[in-house]
């Protein structure tokens, strides 16, 4: 193991993902070709090269059938990449579901920038390859919230998407949906507000009849912990104007996260009780 030095986390060993070289090209093989995969069997995989095995705790909380939401932390450390919690947030789902369950995860389509250098170079080629792993695994992009004007279309098409996918779940074939609210890395890992427009797009997936899920994705003692919270409903008040339905439900959602996470990761949400309810349903 590593030793971490970076703000926001204790010191001590941090966990370690080493990819297999016959795994990553097989992946890139079907990225360059356009086919399509299986997210739910590549979880399998992605968890098995973490180095201790990830904890999973209190997969009680997932629903046994039906549609839901999952909201988790965009968790981060240098050496970490959001696609581990995903992944070990994917294989529970299955595991408790007894066979493999696809999440399609709502996933941005290009990386920013404030410098012009940047802007030009690695966001037009990130764009291209976020596009194609979404059309990989099924996923649903969208570009960073609250979008730049100039992608305003593309995220009325992708909010459009999500809301048509929703739609189409039945008690036979359901639907997950996966999405972490903060939208990108925070600098020291602590939670941070989500962007504006999250909270309206979450309200708009609330008014489908749709139940949230949460998880909170952090290290501790040297292990990447996934730990699942109690389903809730995000309250909406219809009569609020959009920016308070914004803030009121984006608030909701992410205090409802930082209370399965470490105090030191709770950011605005400092002070949310922990929720810890330890009933030996997990993994790991």
């Amino acid at each position: 193991m590593a030793c971490r030095r970076w703000v926001g986390e204790q010191p001590g060993p941090v966990a370690q993902f080493r990819m297999e070289p016959r795994w990553v090209a097989a992946f890139l093989s079907s990225l360059l070709l356009g086919r399509q995969r299986s997210f739910a069997a590549d979880s399998r995989h992605l968890r098995s090269f973490v180095r201790p095995e990830p904890a999973v705790e209190d997969t009680h909380f997932i629903p046994p059938r039906g549609s839901f939401v999952v909201v988790t932390n965009h968790y981060y450390r240098p050496g970490y990449n959001m696609w581990w919690g995903m992944a070990t947030i994917g294989e529970a789902i299955s595991r408790s579901r007894g066979s493999p369950t696809e999440v399609t995860w709502i996933v941005a389509n290009r990386w920013t920038y404030p410098d012009r250098l940047r802007q030009h170079v690695v966001t037009p080629l990130s764009l291209i390859v976020f596009r194609r792993l979404a059309r990989m695994y099924g996923f649903i992009s969208m570009p960073p919230m609250p979008p730049h004007p100039e992608w305003a279309a593309e995220a009325v098409q992708a909010i459009r998407r999500t809301l048509t996918v929703a739609a189409s779940a039945t008690e036979e074939s359901p639907v997950i949906l996966g999405l972490a609210p903060e939208g990108g890395d925070s600098p020291d890992g602590r939670l941070v507000l989500p962007p504006a427009g999250v909270g309206r797009f979450i309200a708009h997936l609330t008014r489908r009849g749709l139940g949230f899920v949460p998880v909170g994705v952090f290290e501790e003692n040297g292990r990447l912990t996934a730990r699942f919270g109690p389903p809730f409903v995000p309250a909406v008040e219809d009569s609020a104007a959009h920016t308070e339905t914004d803030r009121q439900v984006a608030d909701q959602v992410m205090g409802t996260i930082a209370r399965l996470v470490p105090e030191r990761l709770r950011g605005p949400w400092a002070s949310e009780p922990t929720v810890r309810v330890g009933s030996g349903t997990g993994e790991g």
